[in-house]
């Protein structure tokens, strides 16, 4: 097995991680060949690498193979002043899928002990909204137009001496 590190993805990224969105992309899932999609999902994979908030896993050889693209949540930062981060999409290379990827990467998003949200796309087949449930997620809402289910994590509360 390859020796996997976690950093947090910056804009150098965006090659890295839209080539294991491409490759797994019928996983996510979104639509390869939708010219939309694809420019939807690049503003927001470009978003996330800025973000400073989107962890990716590394192998040895410098390959991304699993991302979480995340960034503030656009309504909670503006509307409520909430430091929650949202998880747009999640994406994992098949090589890596029973090392427990999706918890080490959510996990590095939980340590910041800021609510998260995270949206699973209808048809999503990378196991997310397990790895979620098995985190102390709630399932949050369903979207009516079948786009996804919203996910949430708060977290608990500090105990101050």
């Amino acid at each position: 097995m390859a020796e996997l590190t976690r950093r947090m993805a910056s804009l150098s990224d965006v090659q890295g991680i839209w080539g294991l969105l491409r490759q797994v992309s019928p996983e996510i899932p979104f639509k390869l060949e939708d010219d939309l999609e694809q420019e939807s999902l690049l503003s927001e994979l470009m978003a996330c690498c800025t973000s400073g908030l989107s962890p990716v896993l590394v192998d040895n050889e410098k390959g991304i193979v699993g991302a979480l693209l995340a960034r503030r949540d656009d309504f909670e930062w503006c509307f409520r002043n909430s430091e929650a981060i949202h998880v747009a999409y999640a994406a994992v290379a098949p090589a890596v899928r029973e090392d427990k990827v999706l918890p080490a990467l959510l996990g590095e998003l939980q340590e910041k002990k800021v609510p998260l949200l995270a949206s699973v796309k209808s048809g999503e087949q990378l196991g997310f909204a397990a790895a979620l449930g098995e985190l102390g997620f709630t399932h949050e809402a369903k979207a009516e137009s079948g786009w996804g289910d919203l996910y949430q994590w708060t977290p608990p509360p500090s105990v101050h001496n």
